[in-house]
């Protein structure tokens, strides 16, 4: 589940920078604004913190 959950993370963390402009970038839709090694470090980050907080991310059954 983890898997799942950080690809969903991974994907909201990038769109949110690619929609937010930098100040002073006049090329800030680049899509290397936020590196992928720099993304995936903010998903671990995120995801450890809400567990060890005592959240658990589950798959909602259709």
């Amino acid at each position: 589940m983890s898997n799942a959950a950080d690809a969903v993370i991974m994907a909201a963390i990038h769109a949110a920078f690619d929609s937010y402009p930098k100040e002073g970038d006049p090329d800030w839709r680049s899509p290397s604004w936020i590196m992928p090694e720099e993304c995936a470090h903010l998903t671990g980050v995120i995801m450890r913190a809400l567990e060890s907080a005592g959240f658990q991310i589950v798959q909602k059954q259709s």
